[in-house]
């Protein structure tokens, strides 16, 4: 049992002392008389347990040896609670007292006992022995009571002992106990008389680790799948378990505490037979060819390793029960084995066959064993709720929260198969469903059960895009009957058609699962074979590609700004209407005259022999000037769209050039002769800038500034044919220095940054920020790159810009914008009263705000005499920065030269393989790093050229292979593999690298 208030191992009492110190003196009478017997320790023996034994032989308590062993200026240096389960760790000096008292040498003590060097223990007094106290299966190791027999023979006195046990040392065949592991006390022998299977078992398994490379993974594989059985509400036609529990129970045992307590000890020879049933290579070829190649929903596709599992384990109605497990360890197991095929798998992917995720390991006994009551009756408190394994506090509630958005989705659409790109109610649970079912087979039970009751096929194994299709089928067949697969699907649509024509045609190679959802809607493997492919009704595909142009024209007035990529209402009208264009230009294929003839209805221009371009500038041109008079001699300027003044103004330079047809419709608009004829000569007669006056800054429609160049900054053509035209007049400029029509859209980002400032007191807006779905980071970058550039340039500052300094002097800082926001961050702490003290370290470096104030401390010399002055406004001075020291900085790869020049010594070079480990350094896969980021440097790194100092060929122009097959030579030239090595080298001489020649001919390897 355990203490409830157990004290301290070291705590020293008054009443106690004499005691203390007798018993010190009794010891030192001992050691220095040897009157005491040799004390011999265990194999795999707990240190604390050793220590017990030792004390027994003493005649003494285990305090008063540990207060002998740890004593120091007459006080006990030891660490830690001492419990029944604990385990001790000593430092080198108490080592040394305890091989004197037991007369046993440090070596022979160290071979026995795992814990004896283990860790050094923190003692709470400097110097001297100490000792530090440690508990828990998990904390320690597993470990065991000692077979009390065995103990009793090899010590010869009936003292108990614990030792580390693995999981095959568990029970003790010759005198048939099995050893159980109780958290809180020093362990539990059972006896096995009247189980013999649970011996018979231990051998089986002595057998499996010794003829099996992975039978210990195997069996921790079935260990977590019994467990899972053992926490399941067990059926009424399990008898073996019921039996063997009550016959192992000890007297007076309350049979709920040991149910839970002998785990464990019940289900141990039914985990043996499994872990040799899944360490068996025929098992796994088996259990592969059985799925087909396809990955298991559920382990009834898996019947040939159901049938031999409930075989072995004698219980037949285990097949009906495992059938519809589509989560747990045994279905990890098999989806592992078809997933990395591991029969034929490299060895790097077999070890995630026995990967035993986290939330299927069997909980630890402390976890669910109750606490015992109190001395005086006092029942026990109640334990506080763990952390279940597998996942964290907030794990659990980012999937409860996926979860009520997967309910709803549920509830709206009837499946879970969500696109992964889709975000419901703006919550990314597309992407939430892909990465949990991409981690289906680590998940906690009741995760999975959740979602599984929700939407059985949540984690099938095909494409999600195969369910939508389904149940779009499904629903069709609810809808308006049969599909009829014999007659082509006639009253489906042409794309589910021919979806369901694939699977009619791949149905032999489809998933188990999806043949039976297939069937679910009419489609067997009968209907499957008798399907015909769907016929397409090109007539009734045109007439509706007709009336999705009709829909589109009404309501954009036209076809011209129909492109390629245009869906409209879920039909790619921009496609199917440029081939209609591309067959009626090239005549490869003639349009019907129907066809043809709808079109031209429909838009008499959606097909024009000119440009798309120009027939979507016109139609732009149209909206611009309706209801408007063109004024020609002022350049188009009254039209509120710059751009298709623009246009219009250069259709008017090239009116000469234009098709009849273009200018008839030009005249549609007002654009005649004559009023071409006006505007050329307005722009002819016009005041000319001067060359050398800067260009104005003039917003274009997508923001980005433009430049008023000059004819000879133009390409090609172009350049030719604008130089001999007159340049174009200059529309005057509003006092903002904005085209009149750009003017409303700065008002309304002004709006949004003078509301932004407002709520946040500043305009350091991430790029990516929105106010109100307006994209104001992204103004804002725009206007601090063109104000930057203006100064790069020499030019003034926009008169505008103004009033984003009116708004926030500081909303385009000369220095980083993300320093800003830190600061704005800072200047906030302080207004909300939290503490705030950089010369204290408050808030703490850690933090992130504490590590802005840490970098600005640190650097204040080198920042901006503005950042000083606004550091200096929130309390950061020059003398505050000067209570900051920058850290010493260690020398860089300091410690990995020193075990590089300590190889070197040893072995002559540096061409370890690189899975060498150096005195714990990773010597071999430092090195390759290095080597890697050489080939990447123009010149040597310091580290690289103290590298060249140790080794010149540390890294060779060839392969390091040779480099190392070369050493091997060189030290073991009479080795068969290198004679074979040095035969090759000679025949490929004049292929080597002179410098490999070298080398091998200073080496005396290969005569010169």
């Amino acid at each position: 049992m355990a203490h409830q208030h157990p004290p301290r191992a070291g705590a020293r009492s008054t009443a106690g002392g004499g005691e203390r110190r007798a018993a010190s003196g009794v010891f030192v009478t001992g050691l220095a008389g040897g009157g005491a017997g040799r004390v011999a320790p265990l194999r795999g023996e707990l240190t604390l347990s050793f220590l017990n034994r030792l004390a027994a032989r003493y005649h003494l308590g285990l305090r008063d040896l540990l207060a002998a062993v740890t004593e120091t200026d007459g006080r006990q240096n030891v660490a830690g609670m001492l419990y029944p389960d604990s385990e001790i760790h000593l430092n080198a000096q108490a080592r040394e007292r305890v091989c004197a008292l037991s007369r046993v040498p440090a070596a022979v003590l160290e071979r026995a006992l795992p814990a004896w060097t283990r860790a050094e223990p923190h003692a709470h007094y400097p110097g001297g022995p100490a000792g530090r106290l440690t508990r828990g299966e998990e904390a320690v190791a597993p470990w065991g009571p000692a077979c009390p027999v065995c103990c009793a023979a090899r010590t010869g006195r009936r003292v108990p002992a614990r030792r580390y046990m693995t999981p095959g040392e568990r029970a003790c065949a010759r005198h048939r106990y099995w050893l159980l592991f109780l958290p809180g006390t020093s362990g539990l022998p059972v006896p096995l008389g009247r189980c013999p299977e649970v011996v018979d078992a231990q051998r089986r398994h002595v057998q499996l680790l010794r003829h099996c490379p992975a039978g210990a993974q195997a069996f921790e594989v079935a260990r977590a799948v019994t467990g899972s059985w053992w926490d399941q509400p067990w059926p009424n036609e399990e008898h073996l378990w019921p039996s063997r529990l009550e016959a192992t129970r000890p007297a007076g045992a309350d049979p709920v505490w040991w149910k839970v307590a002998a785990r464990d000890l019940i289900t141990y020879p039914e985990t043996v037979v499994l872990a040799r049933l899944l360490a068996d290579r025929t098992m796994q070829e088996h259990t592969v060819t059985a799925s087909r190649r396809h990955l298991p929903y559920r382990l009834g596709e898996l019947p040939g390793l159901l049938a031999e599992l409930a075989d072995q384990l004698g219980r037949p109605w285990l097949t009906h029960h495992l059938a519809t497990v589509t989560h747990g360890p045994l279905f990890t197991w098999a989806h592992s084995c078809v997933h990395t095929r591991v029969v034929a798998a490299p060895a790097a992917q077999k070890k995630t066959l026995w990967a035993v995720h986290s939330a299927h390991r069997p909980r630890p006994l402390s976890d669910l064993l109750p606490r015992a009551p109190a001395a005086d009756g006092t029942p026990p408190a109640a334990k506080p709720a763990r952390r279940l394994r597998g996942h964290s506090l907030q794990a659990e509630q980012a999937f409860q929260t996926g979860l009520a958005q997967a309910h709803a989705y549920h509830q709206q659409h009837g499946h879970l198969a969500v696109p992964k790109e889709d975000t419901p109610a703006d919550y990314p649970l597309g992407q939430w469903l892909a990465n949990t079912r991409a981690r289906h087979t680590c998940m906690p039970a009741h995760q999975a059960a959740a979602l599984t009751a929700l939407y059985p096929w949540w984690n099938a194994p095909w494409s999600t895009l195969w369910q939508r299709t389904w149940h779009q089928a499904r629903t069709h067949h609810q809808t308006h009957g049969p599909l009829k697969p014999a007659r082509g699907f006639p009253t489906t649509s042409y794309s589910l058609g021919e979806w369901l024509y694939l699977q009619c045609t791949r149905y032999p190679a489809l998933h188990p699962e999806q043949q039976r959802l297939l069937t679910q809607i009419g489609i067997d493997a009968a209907a499957a074979a008798a399907a015909r492919p769907r016929r397409r009704n090109l007539k009734a595909g045109a007439e509706e590609a007709l009336a999705h142009a009709r829909s589109y024209a009404a309501e954009h007035g036209s076809l011209a700004s129909v492109t390629s990529a245009t869906v409209h209402d879920g039909f790619r009208l921009g496609q199917w209407l440029a081939n209609q264009r591309n067959y009626q230009r090239t005549g490869h294929r003639p349009l019907p005259a129907g066809r043809a003839q709808a079109l031209t209805a429909i838009d008499p221009w959606w097909c024009p022999p000119w440009h798309l371009t120009w027939q979507r500038h016109y139609y732009r041109a149209q909206g611009a000037a309706a209801g408007r008079r063109l004024q020609a001699e002022n350049g188009f300027n009254t039209l509120d769209d710059s751009g298709a003044a623009d246009w219009l103004w250069r259709q008017c330079a090239t009116y000469d050039e234009l098709g009849e047809e273009q200018r008839q419709l030009l005249s549609g608009i007002g654009i005649t002769p004559q009023v071409a004829r006006t505007a050329r000569d307005h722009a002819r007669t016009a005041p000319k800038r001067p060359a050398a006056t800067p260009a104005a800054d003039v917003e274009d429609k997508a923001g980005n500034a433009g430049r008023a160049a000059g004819p000879a900054a133009l390409p090609g053509r172009r350049r030719t044919r604008r130089a001999t035209e007159p340049t174009r007049p200059r529309e005057p400029r509003s006092r903002l220095g904005h085209r009149p029509d750009l003017v409303p859209g700065f008002e309304r980002a002004l709006a949004h940054a003078h509301t932004y400032a407002v709520e946040h007191g500043h305009l350091a807006v991430p790029r990516a920020a929105r106010h109100d779905g307006y994209p104001l980071g992204a103004w804002l970058f725009s206007q601090r790159n063109r104000a930057k550039d203006r100064a790069r340039r020499g030019l003034p500052p926009s008169p505008h810009l103004t009033e984003l300094a009116a708004i926030d002097s500081w909303w385009n800082p000369p220095w980083d914008l993300h320093w800003q926001r830190n600061y704005y961050r800072a200047r906030d702490h302080i207004k909300a009263g939290r503490p705030f003290d950089p010369a204290a370290r408050i808030p703490a470096p850690s933090t992130v705000l504490g590590t802005w104030i840490t970098r600005a401390c640190l650097r204040y010399h080198q920042l901006h005499p503005d950042q000083q002055r606004l550091l200096n406004a929130i309390g950061i001075t020059a003398q505050t920065a000067g209570h900051w020291r920058p850290s010493p900085r260690p020398r860089p790869h300091a410690e990995a030269l020193r075990h590089a020049r300590t190889w070197a010594a040893d072995h002559g070079h540096l061409c370890p393989p690189i899975k060498t480990v150096h005195d714990g350094f990773p010597l071999g896969k430092w090195l390759d790093s290095q080597r890697q980021l050489a080939k990447k440097r123009t010149s040597p790194s310091p580290t690289q050229q103290a590298l060249a100092t140790i080794d010149p060929w540390w890294n060779p122009p060839w392969p390091i292979l040779w480099q190392r097959a070369y050493h091997h030579a060189r030290t073991h030239p009479r080795h068969p593999a290198a004679r074979h090595w040095l035969h090759n080298q000679r025949r490929g001489w004049p292929l080597l690298h002179p410098d490999q020649q070298h080398l091998l001919t200073a080496a005396g390897l290969i005569p010169a």
